[in-house]
Formats: structure tokens, C-alpha cells, sequence
């Protein structure tokens, strides 16, 4: 039973990560097509962080400790409930954080990586071999090397990390309450 259960979350996976890719990728794509250099270098940059911190929190959500987040969600503190059911979920969002996210970022980031060095070989005159060896190598250095990092990081800090991560989940529902108030209070 455990099998089959798992082979479906597999499948759920599987499709969710087909169709934001596809999401991603045409967006970044045809951001890439009409943008100059730099701001294309700059979403480049955006996309490898974005894949380095997904990759921190998909290590840092089985590392945080439950009781920690039972004791702050009834303190009432703003992310605690989120941060818990993270740590609940903590397969769950290691999965999506380092497979879902973390994969995609990896290959928007080559994929606009090549993108950039075209761009880049046919403006400046360069050999496109060169600067395609530069590049994707510089992108993967980046992204390992971050990576490295911040597992270590996360598996420190995981209860800092995830409550953080809690209170972003948390603030639109905190937005929605503050407007709720100021509408009613007009």
C-alpha cells in the first residue's frame, strides 16, 4: 500500500513539476528574447538564488524540531502555525523545495545561461565556445558552491529557517486581516 501511495505522489510530482516548468520557462523565456544583457544576467542571478535557498529550506524543514514549533505556535508567534506544519510536512516540502523548485531553477538557469551566451557571442564578436564554457561553468560553480553552503547553514539553523519560512507563508494572510480591519474601521 505504502508502494502505491508513493508511486502516485510520484506521479503528482511529476506532472506538477512538467507544467511549471513549462510556466517558467515561457515566461523567462520571453522575458530573455526582449531584454539587454545585464537585466538578463540580473533574472539569471534571481533564478540561481532562488534554486540555492529552496534547496536551504528543502534541507532545513526534516532537520527543525516539532516541539520547538509546538511551543511557538501557542505562544502565538507570527509563523510558528505555518513553520509547523512545514516540519509536519517536512517530506513533503523537501521534495517540493529541493526536487519541484530547486530542479527547475537548475535548468532555467542553464537553459538562460546558453540564452546569455548567444546574446553575448553575437554582439561582442566572441568565440561562442569560450563563452559557453564560461558561462554554464560559472553557473554551476555558483549554484554547488551555494548550495554547499547553506545545507551546512541549514542544517544549523533549521528552526530559524523554517519559522522564517512560516512567516512568509503567514503574511498574505496577515495582509488580508489588516486590510479586512482598516475597511471595516471606514
Amino acid at each position: 500500500m505504502a508502494i502505491l501511495k508513493n508511486f502516485k505522489e510520484s506521479i503528482c510530482v511529476t506532472v506538477i513539476t512538467f507544467i511549471l516548468t513549462i510556466i517558467v520557462a515561457l515566461i523567462s523565456y520571453s522575458w530573455m528574447e526582449t531584454i539587454s544583457f545585464f537585466p538578463a544576467v540580473l533574472i539569471l542571478i534571481i533564478i540561481i538564488s532562488i534554486g540555492v535557498l529552496s534547496d536551504m529550506v528543502a534541507f532545513a524543514a526534516p532537520a527543525a524540531e516539532v516541539e520547538s514549533f509546538h511551543a511557538k505556535a501557542a505562544k502565538k508567534v507570527f509563523g510558528a502555525k505555518k513553520g509547523l506544519f512545514l516540519v509536519k510536512n517536512a517530506h513533503r516540502v523537501a521534495n517540493f523545495m529541493g526536487d519541484i523548485v530547486g530542479d527547475i531553477c537548475g535548468i532555467l538557469s542553464g537553459s538562460l545561461g546558453t540564452i546569455i551566451v548567444i546574446k553575448t557571442a553575437s554582439n561582442w564578436q566572441a568565440p561562442k565556445s569560450w563563452i559557453d564554457l564560461l558561462v554554464l561553468s560559472l553557473i554551476a560553480a555558483i549554484t554547488v558552491g551555494g548550495k554547499s553552503f547553506l545545507k551546512s547553514y541549514a542544517l544549523r539553523q533549521a528552526n530559524e529557517i523554517i519559522l522564517f519560512a512560516g512567516k512568509i507563508l503567514a503574511s498574505p494572510t496577515l495582509l488580508k486581516n489588516i486590510f479586512k480591519k482598516i475597511k471595516n474601521n471606514s
